[in-house]
């Protein structure tokens, strides 16, 4: 089955940046001494792995969404030309009242 799946070199190179964004406190005192150089090497590590998967997991659920199919909606109904169809009667309804051309009362000035 040929599935749409997240492209590795961009889940990395996304993770790579992630993880120097995540470990540069822990850079900043291994220069300033605070810090091993094998305790910051772990961290950054740690800060590669956590990125990873987090960028994995977001590329995934994008990739899984971008890939179903949208359904197609309802037929869109008749451009409006402006004049709409009065609806027919049926066989069982009474007639409508005949209209009167009586003036009489009319406020026609």
């Amino acid at each position: 089955m040929n599935r749409p799946s997240v492209d590795p070199a961009f889940t990395f190179a996304m993770s790579l940046a992630v993880s120097v964004v995540l470990w540069y406190p822990t850079f900043r005192a291994t220069l300033n001494g605070g810090i091993e150089i094998t305790d910051a090497g772990i961290r950054y590590f740690l800060a590669l792995a956590i990125a990873w998967a987090g960028v994995f997991g977001v590329s995934s659920l994008v990739v899984m969404y971008a890939s179903k199919p949208r359904h197609p909606t309802s037929t869109p109904p008749p451009p409006d030309s402006g004049v709409r169809a009065q609806p027919a009667r049926r066989h069982d309804d009474a007639p409508p009242p005949a209209a009167e051309n009586d003036t009489s009362e009319s406020n026609a000035a």
